[in-house]
């Protein structure tokens, strides 16, 4: 049984919550306020400066050092850098938070100490040559005018950090259930293994608050569903949800006609179009994959720039702007590179993962936007002060449930929720009248064939007898494909149902 409290953020009545994928902050967000400074941190009394990109950053591979330029112009492909899916497992996250240029790693329990964020440059030289220096890509403002447009209007964190050092599932899975159970990697998560565990949606709904979760995807890559019975990620691995009273599950266009309506749930979970793929290093002129609005790599970022866009436009237009807070954040750095070491942190639970990874250091920094009303323009901010220990996903969980006035700690969404810093008091109690507005730059919806776009240079046999493909699968298959033909080949196999 849950305990009751105060709720906080008493002027929002709608929270929108949309979690992209694999982006550090200094990947899209690094030049933030170069040369210049906010105009409030949070809390008062913290560094009046944005943590962006430092003059000294670098990495190198060998004997040469690579650092971040203002923006990606130097590149082949610009608007689609790193051009390769860097690595994203644990393996790969150790390598580029502790190795050094020759790939020497410390010895004994290095979790336990302060990594030296030196190993980016090697290990994505080690899966991909072409264009050195890619996994130091660093947008500005100029490529990037909505994530950039959001942050410096509104709020953003320069200290918020994925969950754990690892990839995708396990660090969505800490955004819902406040813990991955021991999982380190995408493959250790099934349909099976959050089967019993409570979950965001579980603990609002039954404190009175309405909720939906809607996806974007239109497209057979999902959840290894047979086609004519979809299944939404989110719902499929966190099945508990579906349990959980006053929600709904739907399609997005549901949820831009409810907020179109003023008739938005109190709390909209938004999945993204999922996308990515492999990076050719043959033609070097594209990628063989789904181009989504997630901003994972190596898809082009234009479509994603516009669609964020298109939802922004949608939710100042809402009658329910008034009162409505909007979360964007991204699930994990996806290897790339950021030079702020993570944090030692609560493990959620006694799970030790396969590695003997006790989940007591955070991951890499990522971009998280707050954008509502009762936001000062140009704020940064950081965990409250006398807090232990700094935001992460599970900040997210427990500012949801003081905002629906449930005891954090109460709630059996593990240790890490109950002790995690909150958000709240980021929040001014009086609203702005401005709505400020973004332009995106001719040709960015177009980029990739635009949102939902396949860029196989084939056709891919989904006819109603056929399953189509787990989003887990198709990136497995792209992170551990020699070649694009090899890739190509087993999506072919994929769409048949001939690969699991």
């Amino acid at each position: 049984m849950s305990t009751s409290i105060t709720p906080v953020m008493q002027q929002i009545e709608t929270v929108v919550f949309l979690m992209l994928e694999n982006r550090s902050l200094d990947n899209v967000l690094g030049w933030l306020y170069d040369g210049s400074k906010p105009a409030v941190v949070y809390p008062p009394g913290s560094s009046t400066s944005f943590d962006g990109i430092p003059a000294d950053a670098k990495n190198s591979y060998h004997d040469t050092t690579y650092s971040p330029a203002n923006g990606t112009a130097g590149f082949n492909q610009p608007f689609r850098v790193p051009a390769f899916d860097p690595g994203e497992t644990i393996d790969h996250v150790k390598r580029q938070l502790y190795a050094d240029a020759y790939g020497k790693m410390p010895k004994g329990d290095f979790w336990s100490s302060d990594p030296p964020m030196t190993g980016f440059e090697l290990d994505y030289r080690a899966v991909y040559e072409s264009e050195p220096g890619q996994v130091m890509g660093a947008y500005n403002k100029s490529q990037l005018p909505v994530l950039y447009g959001l942050a410096e209007n509104f709020a953003v964190s320069d200290r918020w950090f994925c969950s754990m050092p690892t990839q995708t599932d396990p660090n969505r899975a800490f955004s819902v259930c406040g813990t991955s159970l021991g999982a380190e990697t995408n493959k250790e998560i099934n349909k099976e293994t959050f089967k019993n565990s409570p979950t965001i949606f579980n603990a609002l709904g039954s404190a009175g608050k309405s909720w939906g979760m809607y996806w974007q995807t239109e497209n057979p890559l999902g959840t290894g569903e047979p086609i004519f019975s979809y299944a939404p990620f989110t719902s499929y691995y966190f099945s508990q949800m579906n349990n959980a009273p006053n929600g709904v599950i739907e399609p997005y266009k549901n949820f831009l006609s409810a907020l179109a309506a003023g008739k938005a749930p109190n709390f909209c979970f938004l999945e993204p179009w999922w996308g990515g793929g492999f990076g050719n290093p043959v033609t070097r002129d594209g990628f063989i994959g789904l181009q989504g609005n997630d901003y994972h790599p190596p898809a082009w970022i234009g479509p994603a720039e516009d669609d964020l866009n298109t939802l922004y436009q949608a939710l100042v237009s809402s009658p329910q702007w008034s009162k409505m807070l909007f979360i964007l954040t991204f699930d994990e750095h996806g290897g790339t590179y950021d030079h702020v070491p993570p944090t030692l942190c609560l493990a959620p639970d006694r799970h030790v993962g396969k590695s003997g990874f006790d989940f007591k250091r955070l991951g890499v920094r990522v971009p998280t936007i707050l954008v509502s009303p009762y936001i000062t323009a140009g704020t940064v901010f950081r965990a409250p002060a006398g807090s232990k220990y700094d935001l992460d996903h599970t900040s997210f969980i427990a500012t949801m449930l003081k905002w629906a006035g449930v005891e954090p700690s109460s709630a059996a969404l593990g240790d890490r929720v109950a002790a995690a810093p909150t958000f709240e008091g980021v929040l001014s109690n009086t609203a702005r009248k401005d709505k400020p507005c973004f332009t995106v730059p001719s040709g960015y919806a177009s980029q990739g064939g635009g949102t939902g776009h396949f860029n196989f240079g084939m056709s891919l046999p989904l006819t109603s007898h056929e399953q189509p493909m787990d989003i887990h699968v198709f990136r497995e298959a792209a992170d551990t494909s020699a070649t694009p033909e090899e890739f190509a080949q087993r999506l072919e196999a994929l769409g048949r149902g001939d690969e699991s």
